[in-house]
């Protein structure tokens, strides 16, 4: 579509579905402790970035934690846990490419976790950019997408969408100068996205929020 938007896609939470591997990776961090765990009711209201206030929420000491050292223990433990592509994640690439408009991703995840991920699960071919971070740290991607914003900027793209699943997508959209369109399948529930930005229950509802005329 020319003239249309360029879409930001979060990847954890919104392109894949890993909310329940997260809650499972978190409980065996939780068990190991001896801190009763949380269910995906919990996860979807409270979780939050950065990922450190959260991990308090939750009973964790981490005045008495390594912080790097607890981020890899995650990690390791989330890959352990089963995810998969959101159910409609691969028809609403495609819609974007049908559409004419260009796409990326922009993610907290580390760059090597995302450049392996986005090849096993077979949709790295729609992306123009596979953006990540250099850490575990579960941080804000802000400095990154910045990065990557002045990279697109450099090739004449400007009008720019962030479809996410959490109010910290919505956060980056602000701050880079892109408008946010939130999914509400992902780590927060619809209630806590709806006031801030336009919400959809599929990625394919969001395609057609994100991009006039892609109909409904």
């Amino acid at each position: 579509m020319k003239g249309g938007p360029y879409i930001l896609w979060d990847w954890n939470g919104t392109l894949l579905d890993d909310s329940s591997a997260c809650v499972g990776a978190l409980n065996r961090m939780l068990a190991g402790r001896g801190i009763p765990p949380i269910d995906l009711d919990r996860y979807r209201r409270d979780f939050s970035f950065p990922a450190r206030g959260f991990y308090e929420r939750i009973g964790m000491r981490l005045e008495l934690e390594d912080w790097d050292a607890l981020a890899k223990e995650y990690h390791d433990a989330y890959l352990a846990e089963p995810a998969a592509l959101a159910a409609d994640a691969a028809a609403a690439l495609r819609l974007v490419r049908e559409l004419g408009c260009g796409q990326s991703i922009i993610s907290a995840l580390r760059q090597d976790h995302l450049d392996n991920a986005t090849v096993r699960y077979g949709v790295r071919e729609y992306f123009d950019v596979v953006r990540g971070t250099d850490n575990l740290d579960g941080a804000s991607k802000l400095e990154r997408a910045q990065e990557l914003v002045r990279e697109l900027a450099a090739k004449g793209v400007r009008n720019l969408v962030l479809i996410g699943d959490s109010l910290h997508d919505k956060e980056v959209a602000d701050a880079i100068g892109a408008r946010a369109v939130l999914y509400s399948g992902g780590s927060h529930a619809e209630e806590r996205l709806a006031p801030f930005a336009p919400v959809s229950a599929s990625l394919v509802g969001c395609v057609r929020l994100a991009v006039p005329g892609a109909g409904r």
